[in-house]
Order: C-alpha cells, then structure tokens, then sequence
C-alpha cells in the first residue's frame, strides 16, 4: 500500500518537537501561538508554549541566547525569531 504526498508530510512532521516561548507582554506571541497548533493540528507534532518568566522557558532562552519572543524552537534549535510565515513554518516541520 502506497503513501499519498500528504500521508507522507504528515508522517514526516510527526517526530517533531516544538516548543514556543512567549511572554505576557508580548503582543505577537498569540499569533504565534495561533498558528503552531493550527500546524500541530494538522501535522501531530509534540508542541508546548513556555513563558521565558518560568523556569524552563529561562533555560531554553538561556541556552539558545534568545533574547527576542515569540522564539521557536524545533528539536532542540532555535529555529524562528517572530511569528513565521506559514508556508515557512510548514517547511520547517517538513523538513
């Protein structure tokens, strides 16, 4: 039994982690927010939000050197400062 193109990128974002850090003031971050679980919806990647004032998100935005939010990280690397474009957010997934 064959895959279709789109059984095939949703297999492949599966797998993927990714972790939004927000903060409270920051005015982007629910479109940011808005668009990844319109994506995890989708896809069925694992996807948290951290606030950078929690613990865990000051570890993540320490270890990456992030210092603007909204901040996306994929598997483990910062992969988008800002609220990505679509298109681009779902590259990154698929890839």
């Amino acid at each position: 039994m064959g895959y279709n193109l789109y059984e095939v990128h949703m297999m492949e974002g599966k797998d993927k982690h990714v972790i939004l850090l927000v903060s409270q003031w920051c005015a982007t971050c629910p479109h940011a927010d808005a668009l990844w679980q319109k994506l995890q919806k989708e896809y069925g990647f694992k996807y948290d939000v951290l606030d950078v004032a929690t613990p865990e998100g000051r570890a993540w935005a320490k270890k990456l050197m992030i210092r603007s939010v909204p901040s996306t990280i994929i598997d483990g690397r910062l992969t988008f400062v800002g609220v990505p474009d679509e298109a681009e957010a779902r590259r990154a997934i698929e890839s």
